[in-house]
């Protein structure tokens, strides 16, 4: 009995690292992307991929007049991911990215958080 009572205990733990790190990269990424967001833009953060197969992508994205001004992609394991430049995409017209074009060579998952995110933000321009 002792030792489930010490087995539940490892895993409440565990759990509680890992929300705390999962609430330390949130805040990593949103720190990154203080960088993207400058006066006039508009800003927003697309997923793709699939959540068991290979992982997840996010690619956050600012855009100004219909075109991309700064990207950042979350790339990495788990709560060990950071996010890095995404330089391959500045300057793209947001109707491209949404038919794919301008990110042919990024992996699936990218390709459709890429998308994602260029769809969300010509829906937000179409509101305006």
């Amino acid at each position: 009995m002792e030792i489930l009572i010490w087995i539940l205990f490892l895993v409440a733990v565990m759990w509680v690292f890992q929300l705390y790190m999962a609430v330390k990269q949130s805040q990593r990424f949103s720190n990154d992307l203080r960088e993207i967001r400058l006066p006039g833009t508009t800003t927003t953060v697309g997923m793709g991929g699939y959540r068991y197969r290979g992982g997840r992508a996010f690619v956050a994205m600012a855009q100004k007049d219909g075109e991309v001004t700064g990207a950042r992609i979350l790339a990495g394991l788990t709560v060990f991911a950071n996010s890095k430049p995404f330089d391959e995409i500045i300057g793209h017209k947001l109707s491209d990215l949404v038919e794919g074009r301008g990110v042919e060579n990024q992996k699936f998952k990218v390709v459709e958080a890429t998308k994602h995110a260029a769809k969300t933000l010509l829906e937000q321009n179409a509101q305006t």
